[in-house]
């Protein structure tokens, strides 16, 4: 078989790619690295935001609870003031929620008293929230509010006293103006309250009588409110005082009439070297008109007619007979 010469054999150049092969390879295989590379992030970031959008649920605590009721009637149990939230939403969404800034208001209802017990549901419980998040649990679920009428009394003003007055010195009287404040609340709590005390009055080092203006007046229980709590306060300090007994001192009435009985035993107590400066006959009882009988309460009817170096000086004590009427009658 004839050998055929190499040099007869035609060459045939390699075909430029055509136009699809280009466009394939400039996809595929230019810049791999850095194509897989973009894919890798798009990737990344496709999760990510499908998993933003989806679903989730947080737990917040320490939500501030509140009550809404009749103006008329009030809450005199505990209930608890703060619940825990289960909340539903994008991660995004529950991202924007500030724990801080969050009320949930329970609406109670009606002016019927009594305990009531109420169950804590999305239709119970008005809670603002981000478009997109909603409730979806509490606890606790469940709690308890006792409804009770609103009223009003006066009680008593009581002085609290803090701190030690110098050595030879006392607290002759200590009064109140007014001497009764109004206190205003649940009706099971305001009735059962006696008095109502000032803030303390400091004693130290005090050796003369004072005045205090504006002094607060509260009661321990905070759903209690004291619509005028602040009082104005006398307080009247002297050397240790010892008592003695004046008989047969002249009474009298400020206009001059004359009263029955028309004479009194007088138990008065001052500082001891008061008594060293006066005698029975510097004494006079005066007796305001229609003052009526002495009693602690009817003190400032009944003064004393002193030589003027000791007024203010001598307080009384008691007075035998108590009573006074004009001598006509």
């Amino acid at each position: 078989m004839p050998i055929q010469d190499t040099d007869d054999l035609q060459y045939e150049p390699p075909q430029p790619p055509g136009i699809l092969e280009r466009w394939l390879r400039k996809i595929f295989v230019e810049d791999l690295k850095t194509k897989l590379l973009a894919l890798s992030i798009t990737l990344v970031l496709w999760f990510a935001v499908t998993g933003q959008r989806k679903p989730m649920t947080k737990r917040i605590t320490g939500v501030q609870l509140g009550f809404i009721h009749a103006d008329d009637m009030a809450i005199s149990n505990d209930p608890p003031s703060r619940v825990d939230i289960t909340l539903t939403g994008s991660n995004d969404e529950l991202a924007q929620i500030n724990p801080l800034e969050l009320l949930a208001t329970v609406v109670v209802g009606d002016h019927a008293t009594g305990d009531r017990v109420i169950r804590l549901s999305r239709d119970r419980v008005k809670l603002e929230l981000p478009e997109g998040v909603s409730m979806i649990g509490f606890q606790p679920a469940i709690v308890t509010v006792r409804l009770e009428p609103i009223v009003e009394r006066q009680v008593e003003v009581t002085l609290k006293f803090e701190g030690n007055l110098p050595e030879g010195y006392e607290v002759y009287s200590a009064v109140a103006n007014p001497a009764k404040v109004r206190v205003r609340g649940p009706a099971g709590i305001v009735n059962g309250i006696k008095q109502a005390a000032t803030e303390s009055i400091l004693l130290d080092a005090k050796t003369s009588s004072f005045d205090l203006n504006q002094v607060a007046v509260d009661v321990p229980d905070q759903k209690v409110d004291i619509p005028d709590g602040l009082v104005q306060v006398h307080v009247e300090i002297g050397e240790r005082a010892v008592v003695k007994t004046f008989d047969d001192v002249p009474v009298q009435s400020p206009a001059g009439v004359k009263l029955r009985p028309s004479a009194a035993n007088l138990i008065l107590s001052a500082p001891a070297w008061v008594f060293t400066q006066l005698r029975s006959d510097q004494i006079h009882l005066v007796v305001a008109d229609g003052a009526g009988e002495f009693t602690p309460e009817s003190r400032n009817s009944f003064t004393l007619e002193l030589p003027p170096a000791l007024h203010g000086k001598v307080r009384i004590v008691s007075i035998k007979p108590s009573k006074f009427l004009p001598a006509s009658k």
